[in-house]
């Protein structure tokens, strides 16, 4: 009986050891999990691409020549603007603005000018730029021989490229007196034919 009673404490014993052993937890997996069909359907957004722009190659020399042909009795007004000139400026000839005309300086930026003009039927902006926008990975043709006229709701827009810089003459009709508008295409080139190479470097 003592025999019996003995061996019962021993495998006791040996459960009660056998119980407080710790088992050892499973490891953590390495792989990557499958991604979820939500995740698959998440896209990052991304900014759309514009043409690209290169910086205009400037023919100064031929508008230096142009600039010391100009008539002595061309005005040249002053620009303003701390920034260098990157652009020939090409400005109208033969226009007298008084005070009531409310005059601006041509002003200087950083690639281009712009010069404002308000004349009686229609105020006048003459934009060059330094930026050439490429076409199919091509920079456009330094001068565009074809003047480009588009006329607006309120206006019109005139076009050209002249010594490797793009400019836009934009005209702000402060009469509209026909259906065609304040100008026509004639007398926008008109317009374009009285510029000069107002500075050069």
């Amino acid at each position: 009986m003592k025999a019996r009673i003995l061996a019962g404490l021993a495998a006791l014993t040996f459960a009660a050891a056998a119980c407080t052993e710790e088992t050892p937890a499973p490891a953590a997996p390495t792989a990557e999990a499958p991604a979820t069909p939500e995740d698959e359907n998440v896209q990052v957004a991304s900014t759309p691409a514009g043409p690209a722009v290169a910086p205009a190659a400037i023919d100064w020399e031929t508008a230096r020549a142009d600039a010391a042909k100009r008539p002595a009795d061309v005005v040249v007004p002053q620009s303003v603007g701390s920034e260098p000139l990157t652009v020939p400026m090409l400005l109208p000839g033969g226009i007298v603005q008084t005070a009531s005309d409310r005059p601006t300086p041509p002003r200087v930026t950083k690639d281009g000018y712009y010069a404002t003009y308000h004349l009686p039927r229609y105020d006048v902006i003459v934009n060059g730029s330094s930026k050439a926008y490429q076409v199919d990975g091509q920079v456009p043709a330094a001068d565009k021989a074809t003047m480009k006229f588009q006329t607006a709701e309120a206006g019109a827009q005139l076009t050209f490229s002249r010594y490797g810089a793009d400019y836009v003459i934009d005209f702000e009709c402060r009469e509209v007196d026909s259906p065609d508008g304040c100008i026509t295409e004639a007398q926008a080139k008109e317009f374009a034919e009285t510029l000069f190479v107002a500075a050069s470097r």
